[in-house]
Parts: structure tokens; C-alpha cells; sequence
């Protein structure tokens, strides 16, 4: 098994267990509800494409938005 990633609706975050490790990390809000960039408000369901991006769709704010991860971060892109 390698990182699990899980969208917690009722929180509006995204957490990233890393392989080995004990406890997960927030790596997309984590704030509560918004709708700037790089906030979310109830995402429904995460998907990755060949690059490695991150989507998550955002219900409430009826988008889907892109970040750029790595292992240590996660930023916001566009699509």
C-alpha cells in the first residue's frame, strides 16, 4: 500500500496519509467552508490524473478545482 488520500465532506478538507507514517495531514483547507481558491465547501470526491494532480470536486461552490502535491505540500493550480 503507498499514501492514502481521504475527503472528509463535513469537514471540507482533504487529508493525505503518507506510507509508514502513524497520523494523516491536512493538505487542502482544513479552515472550514469557503469558496476562494484552495478552499472547499463539502467536497464530494477526489480523482488523480497521470501527472499526479489532485481534483477535488467541490459541491456547494458546483466546481472542480486542481492542486499541484508533492510529499511536503500542496499548492492550488488551474485547469
Amino acid at each position: 500500500m503507498g499514501t492514502v488520500y481521504i475527503v472528509e465532506y463535513e469537514n471540507s478538507r482533504v487529508m493525505r496519509w503518507l506510507k509508514g507514517t502513524k497520523s494523516g495531514s491536512v493538505i487542502v483547507n482544513g479552515r472550514g467552508t469557503g469558496n476562494g481558491t484552495a478552499e472547499l465547501w463539502y467536497p464530494h470526491d477526489l480523482a488523480f490524473d497521470q501527472d499526479g494532480n489532485l481534483y477535488v470536486a467541490d459541491t456547494v461552490n458546483q466546481r472542480v478545482q486542481m492542486f499541484v502535491i508533492d510529499k511536503r505540500s500542496c499548492a492550488a493550480g488551474q485547469f
